[in-house]
């Protein structure tokens, strides 16, 4: 559930309840203010009545039989009671008779209050039937409003807390946009009111700030290794070649052929260290119109007696129409390269497809080999530097050949994916038309 959904429904909630206490306090209220002004009048109509009671020839007796005072509501009913009971009723007689008590109480239907008058009890009852008409109206007032009011703070809530919270999905598409595209020197916009967002925003650009120093600190130094190591390197390759051509010694030879390799494997691990550097950097990158046809060819053919060499087909499947994008050529092509190495390196047997073709406003790259594909688990750290899905895979390769892959796709504008195929797996690499 969404936090602008829950805020909405804890603001419904919140007012739903502060709208049904007011409804039952108004309810309440009402029936106490309602009932007052009834016990008055009903008080008023006993302060009237009192004097027409009279013990005449002692006999109990309202002096007005058959009449209410002119001055009496006209549902008035008043009770006598005497020692015996009951002794006289006037205007409507209620249905059941209330015992005789002083005070004011209700009765059935009937609101009553009594007075002792003459050694006698008189009492004076109204029908509770227009105090309960006008509960009755107000409850139904409230049965409509509560429910009306309530799918009301429903809509304006959601209304107004996306819009409180509109500057909250800037900052997080803003952030997602700099993370999927690795960008740590563009700070998060601000939102223009200075509130707790703000301040938000001024400590995420903070953050970034030192994490882009940080980044930018790892990059010069890798970059600068890499430099430093790769003349030495270099000289070592070339003195372990003088000195191959004037060994004599056959123990020596091979000692001396592993430490070629092993300079080799060094130099290639620190060349692509300086490349996914640079890239990473966008160092040395320009961006100029790239008929990703072409290159596609001229790789393929650069590399295809390799797989010819280990008895695979390398089979290239290009659309109709030339797909131009804008990028670096030298780029473009180190990243193909790659996945083409790549995928010489761990297919065995079958073929590799290396297709392209225009998918919405990208264009798709797709290497796809039949060497049983990658560990399910590995699927998601496999564009990470030095990162090697099997064990067995660190000795034929440095881990950076896929990391610089995604450094260059990155840079373009694009993004890379690994999955696995029933055949073995394929790396897909798109890129902005």
């Amino acid at each position: 559930m969404s936090l602008r959904l829950r805020l909405t429904l804890f603001y419904a909630l919140l007012v739903g309840g502060v709208l049904l206490l007011a409804g039952v306090g108004l309810r309440l209220g009402l029936e106490r203010i309602l009932q007052g002004e009834l016990d008055q009048s009903l008080q008023a109509a006993l302060i009237l009545a009192g004097p027409w009671v009279n013990s005449d020839n002692g006999r109990l007796g309202l002096s007005q039989e058959g009449e209410l005072p002119p001055q009496l509501p006209p549902d008035l009913a008043l009770l006598l009671y005497g020692p015996q009971g009951l002794v006289e009723v006037l205007g409507k007689r209620p249905q059941p008779l209330p015992s005789p008590r002083l005070g004011c109480f209700a009765a059935g239907d009937w609101r009553f209050c009594g007075r002792e008058v003459e050694g006698a009890t008189l009492l004076a009852g109204r029908p509770l039937a227009g105090l309960e008409a006008s509960l009755a109206a107000l409850n139904r007032v409230l049965w409509v409003a509560l429910p009306g009011a309530l799918l009301l703070a429903l809509g304006l809530g959601y209304f107004l807390v996306g819009r409180a919270l509109s500057p909250v999905r800037l900052l997080t598409e803003a952030a997602r946009e700099r993370a999927e595209g690795r960008i740590w020197n563009r700070p998060l916009p601000q939102p223009p009111v200075q509130d707790e967002l703000f301040t938000l925003s001024q400590a995420f650009n903070a953050l970034l700030e030192s994490l882009g120093q940080l980044i930018k600190s790892e990059r010069r130094f890798t970059q600068d290794a890499a430099h430093e190591l790769r003349t030495p390197l270099t000289v070592l390759l070339g003195r372990l070649e003088q000195a191959q051509e004037k060994n004599q010694d056959p123990q020596v030879e091979r000692a001396l052929a592993h430490a070629y390799r092993s300079a080799q494997r060094l130099l290639a691990m620190v060349e692509k260290l300086l490349h996914l550097a640079r890239a990473e950097a966008g160092q040395g990158l320009s961006r100029e119109p790239v008929v990703l046809n072409r290159l596609v060819v001229e790789e393929a053919e650069d590399l295809r007696p390799l797989f010819e060499g280990r008895g695979l087909a390398l089979r290239v499947f290009l659309p109709e129409e030339p797909l131009e994008v804008m990028g670096d050529r030298l780029a473009l092509g180190l990243a193909l390269r790659n996945l083409l190495e790549n995928a010489l390196k761990f297919t065995a047997a079958g073929e590799v497809r290396l297709a392209l073709r225009k998918e919405g406003y990208e264009a798709l790259l797709e290497v796809e080999d039949t060497g049983g594909g990658f560990p399910e688990e590995a699927l998601p750290h496999l564009f990470e530097r030095f990162y090697q899905a099997q064990v067995e895979h660190r000795r034929s390769g440095s881990g950076l050949g896929l990391a610089l892959v995604a450094a260059i796709v990155r840079w373009h504008g694009g993004r890379v994916e690994a999955a696995n195929t029933p055949e073995g797996a394929r790396l897909s690499l798109w890129l902005p038309v």
